[in-house]
């Protein structure tokens, strides 16, 4: 049994889960910095004190560890976003809470901003598929809070998903701003900003009742 093979009380299967966090970790630090294209397996070894042949034990390829690093990230953002609303009552304290906690999620590390915004970019289609599912994600999640506090019965005239998905790719290109140092705005104004646009977005989407024209006109 495992439990036999225990070495400094830890299972074979701990190491390995160790191991491979120290390679995530190692992976967040060098993908992040000196960027995806400029990263061996051997340097990611490297910095987790790890010889190569332990990458292969959790990874199948660098492009593998890439996409690992990336998902860590983006549960976080989500985690985070809906930890963030779930006390919101309206779309607008939803859209600032929500907003808030993304940008900082990546915002306070631009090792996870460079990644979400500028490595796992054209890498391949198995990433650009990832990225394309996250951001649908994430406007499906918050489209789907913004319906749920506008209630049964509510008629749109704009699909809420496409509407956000278009706002967080707007999001997108303002961190890309920040990354490169473009961006002279606090997080408060940034935040502001955001959901500002969010919430007229979301009142937009939604048909109104013509008012009745006057009697004899």
């Amino acid at each position: 049994m495992e439990t036999s093979r225990r070495y400094r009380g830890v299972t074979p299967s701990e190491r390995t889960a160790q191991r491979r966090e120290r390679l995530l970790d190692a992976g967040l630090d060098l993908f992040g910095t000196r960027g995806y294209a400029h990263t061996s397996v051997r340097a990611v070894s490297a910095a987790a004190a790890l010889n190569s042949r332990y990458f292969y034990e959790s990874f199948s390829s660098r492009e593998d560890l890439l996409a690992s690093v990336y998902q860590r990230i983006m549960a976080e953002i989500f985690a985070r976003a809906a930890e963030a609303v779930a006390q919101k009552t309206t779309i607008e304290e939803q859209a600032r809470a929500g907003l808030r906690a993304a940008w900082t999620a990546v915002t306070e590390d631009r090792r996870k901003a460079r990644i979400v915004a500028l490595e796992v970019v054209g890498v391949s289609e198995r990433l650009e598929r990832l990225r394309h599912e996250n951001r649908r994600a994430l406007a499906q999640f918050t489209a789907n809070n913004a319906m749920t506090l506008a209630g049964e019965g509510v008629r749109l005239r704009l699909d809420p998903v496409l509407v956000t998905r278009f706002l967080i790719g707007g999001v997108v290109e303002v961190l890309l701003e920040w990354i490169n140092g473009d961006l002279d705005a606090s997080v408060d104004e940034v935040v502001e900003h955001f959901t500002a646009l969010f919430t007229a977005a979301a009142f937009a989407a939604v048909e109104r009742d013509k008012p009745e024209a006057p009697s004899g006109a």
